[in-house]
């Protein structure tokens, strides 16, 4: 059954790869969206064996609360 959902997951990150390719004719927004895109896959995979991590709003909470702090 896991196996199923991996599949999923990388098949919806290939279509997303390719719609986004189709749109963008720059380089390093290509580079972007596709970094993006694999990361996202590979949390999503992560999350699939171990459910009790934090997911992604959490991570960017981490990386992104103290500039929050220091900006105000």
């Amino acid at each position: 059954m896991k196996m199923a959902m991996i599949l999923g997951i990388l098949l919806l990150s290939a279509a997303i790869i390719i719609v986004e390719f189709r749109g963008s004719k720059a380089k390093k927004a290509r580079q972007v969206i596709a970094g993006i895109t694999f990361t996202a896959a590979g949390l999503a995979i992560l999350l699939l064996f171990q459910p009790g991590l934090p997911g992604p709003t959490e991570l960017v909470k981490l990386l992104f609360g103290r500039i929050d702090l220091i900006m105000k």
